[in-house]
């Protein structure tokens, strides 16, 4: 009976100690949603959860836009939960939000310390923002100026909603040099007119490797060398005197298609070009 009796004050003193170090533990976040960092697509309350149930303090929470205007907010304490929705829908943006210590507190009256988080409204994610840079930089170099939109699916957005888009997450495009097509074009063609005609090569490394190289070679050098300057180029594919499949090379200038001056800088017919239309091959 007594060994009973024992167990049973001994059971007790173990829940009491055992409550009792659960409302001593210090009051800490344990999650909030939207996460630190996070990017989600439409408006939302903000959950802070807390390891105690916790009630209202001395309320001081703080949600700014990017732009640092404040977003007017109502909040409320349930549980071990602060609840913080805007008045208003969050528009596209950054939102930072500060919960200032002693905003709530546990049972034993000990306030929660200072909270910062920060978290970003966009339809886009940023895997999406990147791709759509890299979209809006490609662009760029083959046009010399930007797009007038940046396109997912049937979706479109204006290049000034884009730019906003992906400055939340601190992104810019990139505009690349704009070389001018007549002198890139101008160099390229000095470079190729080392390589004379000759059936060894039909790709441009191995006329480079070689020293000559037929008409597919060399369209294949001019392609790769223009492009690599950022000129719009393509080769394309028709039928001459000499063969059926004759390739010649064009760039984009003035918005029309215009044929590398092969006459200036080659003295061999068999570097030419014999009408300026065919079937696109690249480009």
């Amino acid at each position: 009976m007594s060994v009973l009796l024992l167990f049973s004050l001994a059971l007790i003193l173990n829940v009491n100690t055992s409550a009792a170090a659960s409302s001593n533990a210090t009051l800490k976040v344990s999650s909030v949603d939207p996460a630190n960092n996070a990017i989600i697509h439409d408006s939302q309350s903000i959950k802070v959860k807390y390891n105690k149930t916790v009630k209202s303090g001395k309320v001081w929470v703080v949600l700014k836009k990017g732009t640092g205007k404040s977003v007017t907010v109502n909040t409320e304490v349930k549980g071990n939960t602060l609840t913080i929705t805007p008045k208003q829908a969050l528009g596209i943006g950054k939102y930072s939000l500060t919960i200032h210590s002693g905003t709530v507190k546990d049972e034993n009256g000990i306030g929660n310390k200072l909270l910062k988080t920060s978290f970003t409204v966009s339809p886009l994610t940023l895997a999406q923002m990147k791709d759509g840079i890299k979209r809006a930089e490609k662009y760029y170099a083959n046009n010399g100026r930007l797009p007038n939109t940046v396109s997912y699916g049937s979706t479109k957005y204006s290049i000034t909603q884009f730019n906003q888009i992906i400055s939340t997450q601190g992104l810019t495009i990139k505009k690349p040099k704009v070389v001018s097509a007549a002198a890139a074009v101008s160099d390229v063609m000095k470079k190729a007119s080392k390589y004379s005609y000759s059936s060894a090569a039909h790709t441009g490394k191995d006329m480079e490797r070689i020293g000559s190289g037929d008409c597919w070679a060399m369209s294949d050098y001019l392609y790769t060398h223009l492009t690599a300057k950022g000129v719009k180029s393509r080769i394309i594919q028709y039928g001459t005197a000499y063969s059926s499949n004759h390739r010649s090379v064009q760039y984009y200038s003035n918005n029309r298609w215009v044929d590398v001056p092969y006459r200036t800088y080659f003295t061999t017919s068999m570097f030419n070009n014999t009408q300026s239309y065919g079937t696109v091959i690249r480009g």
